[in-house]
């Protein structure tokens, strides 16, 4: 597990002393344009460790408090984990990312997702923005096929590759993420992995352009009376990103599995090819494609994994083979 090397602190500090919070959740921040009833919601540190687009969220919410940029209508902005984030780790009883479910536990992250969703219950758009334990080449977004997620995937160009799945496939059957959460209810919620974790300047320009985008498109659907970006409405829009799915999940079912070193985001295998460090139950994957989300977890003195380890140890994606409009079966947007 990745350390910041940025301390949170007094990003915190600074988003607190705007004195804007929304529905009294702490470490949130809104603003109202006014004009329109479009709410526009930016979420980061979802996991503690992930600090890299925290500078820019900072930045965008003092320039809408201080006049320098405009919207015309809601943004809320909000730290997702901050007790994770003090202690310099991903999570502190359970992951934040899969706990947007009614329960009636108790762990500090059940309690902050509950006061989270009392933002994201009006969220017309949502984007969440996180890193990744291991490098990856470049960004990309992670969340199911939609219609309407294609449209603002193309609007918003954050990413060259896009890890999707078909409509309302959870990720992690029986949790409930935070762009999940949103979607469940109708709306509008992408992910989007900006970079490996850490702060980077890469991740500040990468998160400020995303969501300045995102206000752009906002107000000019707004606007025009639109419901979501078209190329006709006036502002770019990209191409649809390389798109990736999931064609194998190895579990963790062994806490002696082991990966060799080296398996970082996007990096290719091929069918076949040994996974595992030799000496250790042996893994292969059966599939050819790129490799996404290895887990190194710690280890104790005999090498077997220190639970609570991770569902899985790795997957293998695979390029989609046509379009996923045309697969999941709807038509592309404009």
């Amino acid at each position: 597990m990745l350390a910041p090397a940025l301390d949170p602190r007094p990003f915190f500090q600074r988003l607190e002393s705007l004195n804007r919070r929304v529905h009294g959740v702490p470490l949130s921040v809104g603003y109202d344009g006014g004009k329109h009833a479009l709410h526009v919601v930016f979420g980061t540190m979802v996991h503690g460790n992930e600090v890299g687009p925290l500078p820019a969220v900072v930045a965008l919410a003092e320039a809408l408090a201080d006049g320098s940029t405009t919207f015309g209508g809601r943004v809320s902005f909000f730290v997702g984990n901050p007790e994770a984030a003090f202690r310099g780790v991903r999570l502190v009883e359970a992951d934040l990312n899969r706990v947007f479910v009614d329960t009636d536990h108790d762990t500090i992250e059940h309690r902050r997702s509950r006061e989270l969703r009392r933002i994201l219950d009006t969220a017309d758009l949502f984007v969440d923005f996180h890193q990744v334990n291991m490098p990856t080449p470049t960004a990309f977004y992670i969340f199911p096929w939609s219609k309407a997620g294609e449209a603002w995937v193309r609007a918003l160009d954050a990413a060259p590759r896009w890890v999707t799945r078909p409509p309302g496939k959870s990720f992690s059957p029986g949790t409930c993420c935070a762009d999940e959460y949103v979607r469940n209810r109708g709306r509008v919620a992408l992910t989007v992995e900006v970079s490996r974790a850490g702060p980077s300047a890469a991740a500040e320009a990468l998160t400020l352009r995303t969501m300045k985008r995102a206000l752009e498109w906002a107000d000019r659907l707004a606007e025009r009376g639109a419901d979501l970006p078209d190329a006709s409405l006036g502002l770019p829009m990209a191409p649809l990103p390389q798109c990736l799915a999931t064609a194998f999940a190895q579990r963790f079912d062994d806490p002696a599995y082991q990966l060799r070193d080296g398996l970082d985001n996007f990096v290719p295998v091929e069918a076949g090819e040994r996974m595992s460090v030799p000496g250790t139950p042996e893994l292969v994957s059966p599939v050819a494609g790129y490799v996404m989300m290895a887990k190194y977890p710690p280890r104790d003195a005999a090498g077997v994994a220190v639970d609570p380890r991770p569902g899985e140890i790795y997957r293998v994606l695979q390029e989609l083979p046509v379009p996923p409009a045309q697969l999941y079966g709807e038509e592309t947007p404009a």
